[in-house]
């Protein structure tokens, strides 16, 4: 008799865990595009009425399979471009940042050369 009432219990959904599924299932269902939203609900609804051929249910339960499984597991393209998550977005706008920053450092006479006059002062300075 105690088998019987836990295998009832381990069964029958908490309260708990159906209130989880039903928020799983409304934050799915929010990402499915307006006219894929209404084909499963039609879907859904139809297979709980009941009364249908196997073949029907069946053929019903395979579409429905088809929409959730295209929102899990999309179909990558042939050749895809990688997504950028927020982070490495925040880390390109950093580098961005950093490069414009020693570029605005550097000094207007970079990379050319000296005058007399600059080479005087740096041996006067020097030798002080």
């Amino acid at each position: 008799m105690n088998i019987v009432k836990q295998r009832q219990q381990l069964s029958s959904p908490s309260l708990e865990e159906l209130h989880s599924s039903h928020y799983l299932l409304e934050a799915f269902i929010t990402t499915l595009p307006s006219h894929t939203r209404k084909e499963l609900a039609g879907l859904l609804q139809t297979l709980s009425k009941g009364g249908l051929s196997q073949e029907l249910s069946d053929s019903i339960r395979q579409r429905a399979l088809q929409i959730v499984s295209g929102i899990c597991k999309p179909d990558l393209p042939q050749e895809q471009v990688p997504v950028e998550t927020a982070s490495q977005k925040y880390q390109k706008r950093q580098n961005e940042r950093r490069q414009r920053n020693r570029r605005q450092r550097q000094p207007v006479n970079s990379g050319k050369p000296w005058t007399t006059e600059q080479e005087q002062i740096l041996r006067v300075l020097a030798e002080q």
